[in-house]
């Protein structure tokens, strides 16, 4: 069977292209393009496909590839077929190999609230669990996935549950895990949608999260998506208003959270401070953060949603605040430290941290190391999927422009021109 890979080589190939050529054409690691051709690494981002596409003077077909029908056994696609491929898909774990291709798989497959709720039958806990190991799924994707990949995988899902919830019965108990549920898709879908740029509806949909995790009960979960909101309008809105909404959520579920998730509450504060310019805030948020991690309990007593705060990630937002607040000579090693145990396989991540990097490098006037760190940011940001990513990257072109001159900051300036 031809896969992408395979065919991309066909068409290079066909023009007497060398695989370094269209590297440079297209803006993408010659390496990374080769370990896609060899189907070592998944297809790149929508973007990166377009340009290969324009390059090859290939008229789209690259791009439509990620666009065919998913067929059982060359069969017609049947409803059940959609449920099949739906188990299928919830029983393979996403990794950075294949977290692109199930991006698109997870697309074609109709959701089981959607069969389920064609069928006209009472719902009952099987269901429930059903939808809680496609959340599962879905959070674990956007670990490898952008949210312009995943935007519209994540809203359907949610639109689909919140279906069930409006035209089934169901007893009390179901009722109250599917709003559960309802509750920890619409974080997920708001922080897509942000990922992605559609900032309005991601207010929406997590202000719909913090009614539905309420009406649940679960009011660690309705702080984790006014938290979420509080991230986003600290990065494109009023700094002021997110540190207003980051402490509500921290005070309002200090005393049902976990250690753990009050640690990834108080690092909103912590970034909404830093955002807002009061340094001394954000260090005292900061604190609080490492005083609430270092008493967390077993991980299998926090909820889901908060396995991936780990103690580099605890150290990385440390690093970004300080960057934020200017403060270079802590925010560079924290960061070397922590970013030292990220690679490709979370490219969206690394690219972010990367940034950041690069930032406090610049802060500190060393230009060359910051402009091959802004350099590596800007490869993992073309196949991030994420306007954050790319709205990173214009931030380091405007500070590095001031070095103009330094060789590596010009090669970074054009590169990403």
């Amino acid at each position: 069977m031809e896969t992408f890979g395979s065919a991309l080589r066909l068409h290079r190939e066909a023009r007497g292209m060398s695989l370094r050529a269209l590297a440079k054409l297209a803006l993408i690691d010659a390496g990374h393009l080769s370990r896609i051709e060899s189907g070592d690494r998944p297809p790149p981002g929508a973007p990166t496909i377009a340009m290969l596409d324009d390059k090859l003077g290939t008229g789209g077909a690259l791009a439509a590839m990620l666009h065919q029908p998913w067929i059982r056994d060359g069969g017609r696609w049947r409803p059940e077929d959609s449920e099949r491929l739906a188990e299928d898909l919830g029983a393979v774990k996403p990794t950075a190999e294949n977290a692109a291709q199930l991006a698109h798989q997870w697309l074609i497959a109709e959701p089981p609230q959607v069969t389920e709720s064609r069928n006209g039958r009472r719902i009952g806990m099987g269901m429930v669990r059903r939808v809680q190991k496609r959340v599962r799924q879905l959070r674990l994707l956007d670990d490898h996935v952008g949210g312009t990949d995943t935007y519209a995988m994540v809203t359907a899902e949610l639109a689909a549950t919140i279906g069930l919830l409006r035209t089934r019965s169901y007893p009390d108990e179901v009722g109250r895990l599917l709003l559960i549920a309802v509750g920890e898709l619409a974080q997920l879908a708001g922080w897509t949608s942000s990922d992605a740029g559609r900032y309005a509806e991601a207010e929406r949909i997590y202000l719909l999260g913090v009614r539905a995790a309420h009406a649940g009960g679960d009011t660690a979960l309705a702080a984790n998506n006014l938290s979420s909101l509080a991230y986003q309008v600290a990065n494109v809105g009023d700094p002021r208003r997110a540190v207003d909404l980051a402490r509500s959520s921290y005070a309002g579920a200090r005393h049902t959270a976990t250690p753990r998730t009050r640690a990834l509450l108080a690092e909103r504060v912590a970034w909404a401070a830093a955002r807002a310019g009061d340094a001394q805030a954000a260090d005292k948020a900061l604190s609080r953060v490492e005083k609430d991690y270092d008493g967390h309990q077993p991980a299998n007593e926090d909820p889901d949603w908060v396995y991936w705060l780990t103690p580099d990630e605890v150290e990385v937002m440390a690093g970004r605040v300080w960057a934020e607040t200017r403060r270079p000579l802590r925010a560079v090693p924290i960061l070397e430290r922590a970013i030292a145990g990220y690679g490709e396989e979370t490219g969206r991540e690394t690219a972010l941290y990367q940034s950041w990097m690069a930032e406090s490098l610049e802060q500190a006037n060393e230009a060359d190391r910051a402009a091959a760190a802004a350099t590596k940011a800007l490869r993992l940001s073309r196949q991030a999927g994420s306007v954050r990513a790319d709205d990173r990257i214009g931030l380091l072109r405007r500070k590095l422009r001031r070095h103009r001159g330094n060789d590596l900051v010009d090669a970074f300036l054009e590169e990403s021109a």
